[in-house]
């Protein structure tokens, strides 16, 4: 399976390889150590790193800043190739951790999160998934195997951490992330790429072409008071752009995320 996405997605696989061969030999990411020394924010260099899930040619792709992981303060793992032998064995696992995990052959089934149901919700929309309707317990579980397994979710910065400030968010320290993230983004036609989170705005400000605000529609029919963001994105990458949509509200409690969907939807364009 490697060989048929190596000649696209060469950045991410050696990225990938390189700190996860490093993990398994040491228990610890100098990566992830070096960019908490720059940042003056916790990462978590002794924990596996999470660069994606899910489909690597998917039409759909969500961004998140990094991984939402408690802080670990230990200095390094304790025999780490006792859950993943090797980086092959890592990235088959990411590329199908729906099935992996949620599936009926799943190693476990944690609880469904209210995030996971906003994945779902937010997702429905845009038609890129073909969802069951949910009737059966098990409808809710091939939901939830499908949304995380044919969509692709990356992170930016592959370390996890239970905070990292917007404060710290200097572009220059991320160029290298965003530069393979960019990579991953021209491999394969996109219908839909969003960044989930006002936290994106520093690094993106410059390429937003068009800004939304609107007020959702709440369950019981009326609008909320306070008004939810969007905004058209385009990056310039080798001799094209890249078309994107900064989600500034995904990650807001509470939110709408069906509504929000569809105003996203609607004012999605790809020029």
């Amino acid at each position: 399976m490697l060989d048929q996405y190596r000649p696209r997605y060469k950045r991410l696989l050696d990225d990938i390889q390189a700190d996860v061969d490093e993990f398994l030999a040491t228990g610890e990411v100098t990566r992830a150590r070096e960019l908490a020394r720059q940042t003056g924010q916790h990462l978590n260099h002794n924990e596996w790193p999470l660069f994606f899930t899910g489909d690597l040619d998917a039409s759909f792709v969500l961004i998140h800043l990094n991984p939402k992981h408690a802080d670990n303060t230990a200095p390094r793992a304790l025999n780490p190739s006792e859950r993943f032998p090797s980086w092959e064995e890592y990235f088959y696992f990411h590329r199908h951790f729906g099935a992996r995990t949620y599936g009926p052959k799943g190693i476990r089934r944690p609880p469904i999160s209210r995030f996971d149901q906003k994945q779902i919700r937010f997702l429905q929309p845009f038609g890129t998934i073909d969802f069951v309707e949910q009737r059966t317990p098990e409808d809710r579980w091939t939901n939830l195997e499908r949304v995380v397994d044919r969509k692709l979710q990356m992170e930016l910065v592959p370390y996890g951490s239970a905070n990292f400030s917007t404060t710290a968010f200097r572009s220059e320290l991320l160029e290298g992330d965003f530069e393979r993230l960019l990579s991953v983004l021209s491999a394969a036609p996109r219908d839909y790429i969003f960044f989930c989170g006002q936290v994106f705005e520093p690094l993106l400000r410059r390429r937003i072409v068009e800004e939304h605000q609107f007020h959702l529609l709440k369950k019981d029919g009326s609008r909320e008071v306070n008004r939810s963001r969007f905004a058209n994105v385009r990056i310039p990458y080798n001799d094209g752009f890249i078309a994107a949509g900064l989600a500034h509200s995904w990650p807001r409690q509470g939110i709408p995320i069906t509504s929000y969907a569809e105003e996203c939807r609607k004012r999605y364009h790809l020029s």
